[in-house]
């Protein structure tokens, strides 16, 4: 028997619900430019307002990620039904590890802690950037 996988619609995600739907993950990618080069990285996050907090070690995420344009995706998408939503942010990272001011203060208070062991003891923060999202809806994964 044949699927018929027809009747998926996308359709754009306004700013604000982007940012409503970034906030109810806890996980999302990291890509970085390095030596010419994208590299994606599966990070663990918290959202303060429309920044995104992350805590990481020392390598190539930092040396590569801060004071740099850079893209950070969600998603949560149900592969039954093909239903679901992806946010993508375009933005600006820096780091504000050792940044004394009362918004980086908060930030590293906001940072989860790291799901894998080792010294992460750095924090990076996106910001400034565009913010777009689409959802796919109505699919039919039915036979």
């Amino acid at each position: 028997m044949t699927k018929d996988w027809s009747g998926g619609e996308l359709s754009a995600i306004g700013e604000e619900e982007c940012f409503e739907l970034l906030g109810t993950q806890s996980l999302g990618r990291l890509a970085i430019v390095r030596d010419g080069r994208p590299e994606i990285f599966p990070v663990n996050y918290a959202l303060d307002a429309k920044t995104v907090i992350i805590r990481t070690a020392t390598g190539v995420k930092l040396d590569y990620g801060s004071f740099s344009h850079v893209a950070f995706e969600v998603e949560q998408i149900d592969r039954d039904s093909r239903q679901g939503w992806v946010v993508e942010l375009k933005g600006f990272a820096q780091e504000i590890t050792d940044g004394a001011d009362a918004w980086s203060v908060h930030a590293r208070e906001l940072a989860p802690d790291p799901w894998v062991q080792g010294d992460h003891e750095h924090f990076l923060a996106i910001s400034r950037g565009e913010v777009s999202g689409r959802r796919l809806s109505g699919g039919n994964a039915g036979a």
